[in-house]
């Protein structure tokens, strides 16, 4: 097939991913390419193996890190990524695609009507994106239930859970440490703080390795917490990254927002490490019948006494988990059968 895959316009795709949907576009279009797909990938600015050409021009802090954030933009960018939008629609409605995989978070693709579109709800709902969708032809797909749930349009939204690299995430060879693990994006919504907090009520020393997305976040909640039971890391590359989640006796979620689908946990519990995890969004999806632990939405205490039970899970068990429910391969099997539907629909409508 000819497929075009529309990657979120912020952050580049290339590792160490800027987040989860950052990595699974990556990786999406690497096994999508082996099975031998022409896959075109539209990234930000930096990204590897992209069209260039139309590329997004990223967003870009310098100069202005103080005000950094995931979900704000300097003077003037938001305006060049929706010009960026229109120049790709354009150019889109006049090739030869079996299917547009749009994974963006922007409406621009959506006001089309001409496009074989198979569109994949990441996040919570964003208005711009529900009133874009009240008339749009595109197919839908969700990482979870709960996020399909959670957003307001017209027809059917299929669910299709992300899955992971089993060649990248597994178990290591070696001893396993005390530790706790957290690991991804350093924003507010993610809890990394409650993380600390649950940590040194249960008397265990605590990893946290990710991207800062939000500077007076880490000001105000991180760095007046840190200690000698706190060791931060900057972003990994993946394997870098399994290593560390294999090596800790437990990996911490702690969403404080209803999380679309929490590709950590499943990252985390390939690697054979446990996960205790509030229970909030689409992880209540992702973790049933999984051998970790739920935890009411931010009790810490609880979340503090689940860190310490969590250590005498059967990490082999927690591995076997993955492997039968989110393996990557079986992922990219599904979301092709769904590119086929929406090919032909598409070439069946009348000219």
């Amino acid at each position: 097939m000819k497929i075009a895959v529309i990657a979120p316009a912020r952050h580049p795709i290339v590792e160490p991913y800027a987040g989860g949907l950052e990595a699974f576009c990556g990786l999406l279009v690497d096994h999508l390419r082996r099975r031998g797909h022409h896959v075109d990938l539209y990234a930000a600015r930096g990204s590897h193996g992209h069209v260039a050409e139309y590329e997004f021009p990223g967003v870009d802090w310098r100069g202005l890190d103080a005000f950094a954030s995931d979900v704000a933009y300097p003077p003037g960018q938001r305006e060049a990524e929706d010009e960026a939008f229109r120049r790709l629609r354009h150019h889109l409605e006049a090739s030869d695609y079996d299917v547009v995989h749009n994974n963006s978070l922007h409406p621009e693709l959506l006001r089309s009507r001409i496009l074989p579109l198979l569109t994949t709800l990441h996040c919570p709902p964003l208005a711009e994106m529900e009133e874009a969708l009240a008339d749009s032809t595109s197919a839908l797909t969700a990482v979870s239930r709960a996020t399909a749930d959670s957003w307001n349009v017209p027809g059917p939204v299929a669910v299709l859970p992300n899955g992971v690299d089993g060649d990248i995430w597994r178990p290591r060879p070696g001893p396993v440490g005390e530790h706790v693990i957290w690991f991804g994006r350093l924003v507010p919504e993610k809890g990394a703080h409650v993380a600390i907090d649950a940590c040194r009520r249960a008397g265990l020393r605590l990893l946290v390795v990710g991207r800062c997305g939000d500077p007076s976040y880490r000001d105000a909640e991180l760095v007046p917490r840190a200690g000698d039971d706190v060791r931060f890391l900057p972003p990994q590359r993946h394997r870098d990254l399994a290593r560390l989640v294999g090596s800790a006796a437990v990996a911490a979620v702690t969403p404080l927002w209803d999380e679309p689908f929490g590709l950590v946990t499943v990252e985390a519990m390939a690697c054979g490490t446990p996960v205790v995890a509030f229970a909030r969004g689409g992880i209540v999806d992702t973790m049933h019948d999984a051998p970790g632990i739920l935890v009411p939405p931010g009790d810490v205490d609880a979340f503090a006494a689940a860190l310490l039970a969590a250590r005498d899970i059967d990490r082999t068990a927690v591995t076997r988990h993955v492997q039968r429910r989110h393996s990557l391969n079986a992922v990219v099997t599904d979301y092709l059968d769904h590119y086929r539907i929406v090919a032909r629909d598409r070439s069946a409508e009348p000219a």
